[in-house]
């Protein structure tokens, strides 16, 4: 066992066998699979369960504490079969929960999601539900002291979507079901605390319009629900529960419901046996978007994100509880990092270390929290030289209707401005949002001398409830607006050469891409549009996609809900905002990129826009993974795309 900062040291002293500093870092560095995703500690803290990227997979094995060696070979489940997340059952057996995923940018994987448990040793491998029970699930609690049993809420097609909570055997998938919630049929999810028991509820009243659906919380008094009553500002606010204090006295949420316009989630805690309700830390500017647990569970504060990660104990926690104390030693003692302690033992002297930021792709290491002592295990990206790698900094953008946009800038290190930028712009295009920290794309286009600005746009996530609804109906609109005012906000700044910018995008950002060649081609020199949305009169018909093909009611109104009130009321208009629809406007040269197995933005998207390029005689590139989904998932796919982009940019806006 080592101090901390030795860990640090010798992971540098690795580092420096990297190429020398002035050879060129290979791309697959930038892009190859992370050997380690997440690492979980078992409840006797003698071993660790880790997933990893392989091919097209997401596995997951065990590693021994004591011998430093692998118990098992890695659990993997067949080609795009992804561990997206796994509990500790016991000390002995973990849980895995399994999907398909289509592509490196799906975050919406449809289908099943069955869950698998195996020992450690790799015995009694078990599927133990599955698409044979009809139904999805929700996993509540781990329950590691019932070795046997795990928490879950089922899902049954027969009970319309309505949970039930039942005891699942983590050995041959039997269930017993709990006759335990609140007297509503509009139940839509259980919240349990850290004894496992149920606590609390979420009622969902579903309705056609998006406004008016309703989003209310139960909580159970002894053995009384009843629903948790608010003094509200708004008229339909949001509740996110957070978690428990140890005792289970106490339960902390995220709430807006305080805050009748420009909200931000702040954390709130409610106290059982009082009933009372306090507001114990909102951030001045972004959401609270998450909550800091001790080894006991407790809940010891929350985190936010603008830039860097902010640390917010709560009072009679920062310097009563010893894991409070030791987190904020931590986040001080890496102050350009973020750090998390993903995981602790039982009796919480063994812990999880995780510590990621903008240089630094993310390491593991096993934490001793009686000695303050670290020993590395493991860093997601361990080919990738730190020390070559460019800073990334938080920005706040005016848009031209004095709305505060942030925003994130990538450049190279010691480079002289202004300098050639690429405008990369985050898919969704709701909810979602670009965050301060290692960022692949950025990192390599700085490594070969181009900046890169990210926008937070209206309609991006981490900004409340008010700032996604900004972006509703404005596609092609303020939303692309915005992208505009931020790209020459940099030319105003000094920042980027008004000569040499180009704008790219994933998703929604392939989209953006499109439009901001159209709408400002005095701003761009060339586009990528990757797995984009093209031809927006098709995608609002339903284009085939995952979310537009559901032929029940239920799946169908969820499709014509959103398309409504996010996109457009019909497709009337709807080709003024169309890159298919303007592909004359389109000067420069796109380089389109797609899968042709997307599921999400199916490639007929892609296939049109071609079209119209090509009856128009407009210049353009093609690059078709026929066996990729939703982005390039196969390295050798990412490496090839991301040279071709380089020789891109690099015809368009380098030297």
């Amino acid at each position: 066992m080592i101090p901390i900062r030795s860990a640090l040291l010798g992971a540098l002293l690795v580092a420096l066998t990297h190429p020398a500093l002035t050879e060129t870092i290979p791309t697959r560095h930038f892009f190859d699979n992370a050997q380690v995703r997440e690492m979980r500690i078992a409840p006797d803290g003698e071993h660790i369960a880790f997933t990893f990227e392989s091919g097209s997979e997401v596995q997951l094995t065990v590693l021994d504490l004591e011998s430093m060696q692998l118990t098992t070979a890695p659990f993997g489940f067949g080609d795009n079969q992804h561990v997206q997340d796994f509990w500790w059952a016991s000390d002995t057996r973990v849980v895995m929960s399994v999907a398909t995923v289509t592509g490196n940018l799906d975050t919406l994987q449809a289908g099943p999601r069955p869950l698998y448990a195996a020992n450690i040793d790799g015995s009694r491998r078990q599927e133990i539900f599955g698409a044979s029970n009809l139904a999805g699930y929700q996993v509540l609690h781990p329950l590691p002291d019932d070795p046997d049993h795990i928490l879950i809420a089922r899902y049954h097609l027969a009970d319309e979507g309505e949970p039930s909570a039942m005891l699942l055997n983590v050995f041959d998938g039997r269930t017993r079901y709990l006759a335990d919630s609140p007297d509503s049929r509009n139940v839509s999810a259980f919240i349990a605390d850290n004894a496992g028991e149920l606590r609390a509820a979420i009622e969902f009243i579903d309705a056609e319009n998006f406004d008016e659906m309703e989003f209310n919380l139960f909580v159970k008094h002894d053995d009384q629900w009843r629903e948790l009553q608010v003094d509200s500002e708004r008229e339909r606010p949001s509740i996110t529960p957070l978690g428990f204090s140890a005792d289970n006295q106490r339960m902390y949420f995220l709430s807006n419901h305080d805050m009748a316009e420009n909200d931000r989630s702040g954390a709130f805690r409610y106290d059982f046996e009082s009933g009372d309700l306090e507001l114990l830390f909102r951030h001045p500017q972004v959401d609270v978007s998450g909550a800091i647990r001790g080894h006991d569970d407790e809940v010891l504060g929350v985190v936010s994100r603008f830039g860097p990660l902010t640390y917010a104990f709560f009072e009679d926690k920062a310097a009563e509880h010893p894991d409070a104390r030791l987190l904020q030693q931590l986040a001080r003692s890496f102050p350009e990092n973020d750090v998390s302690l993903t995981s602790f033992s039982r009796d919480g002297k063994r812990a999880v270390l995780f510590v990621r930021g903008d240089r630094n792709p993310g390491e593991f290491f096993l934490f001793h929290t009686d000695k303050l002592q670290a020993e590395f295990l493991a860093a997601t990206r361990p080919e990738l030289p730190k020390e070559r790698l460019s800073p990334m900094r938080a920005l706040e953008i005016p848009a031209r209707d004095g709305l505060n946009l942030h925003g994130l800038l990538t450049t190279p290190a010691d480079a002289q401005q202004p300098l050639p930028l690429i405008v990369n712009v985050h898919g969704g295009p709701f909810g979602i949002t670009d965050r301060w920290g290692f960022n692949p794309e950025a990192q390599f286009f700085a490594h070969h001398g181009y900046a890169t600005l990210q926008v937070n746009f209206r309609g991006s996530g981490n900004r409340g409830e008010d700032f996604v609804r900004k972006g509703r109906r404005q596609w092609g609109q303020a939303m692309q607006n915005d992208v505009t005012d931020a790209t020459r906000w940099a030319i105003e700044q000094g920042i980027a050469d008004p000569e040499r910018i180009c704008i790219m995008g994933g998703s929604y950002g392939g989209y953006a891409t499109l439009m901001g060649l159209i709408t400002a081609p005095e701003l761009y020199e060339c586009g990528v549009g990757i797995v984009g949305v093209y031809d927006l009169v098709w995608f609002r018909e339903g284009d085939g996609s995952d979310f537009s093909r559901g032929s029940d009611r239920q799946s169908r109104m969820a499709f014509e809900r959103f398309m409504s009130s996010h996109v457009a009321a019909s497709t009337d208009g709807l080709e003024a905002y169309s890159p298919v629809h303007l592909a004359d406007h389109i000067e420069d040269e796109v380089f389109i990129v797609h899968g042709g197995s997307d599921v999400r933005v199916p490639v007929g998207h892609a296939e049109r826009l071609r079209d119209a390029l090509d009856a128009r005689g407009k210049p353009y590139r093609w690059m078709l993974k026929q066996e990729e989904g939703h982005g390039f998932f196969d390295v050798d796919n990412r490496v090839e795309l991301y040279d071709a982009v380089l020789a891109f940019f690099n015809d368009h806006i380098g030297e």
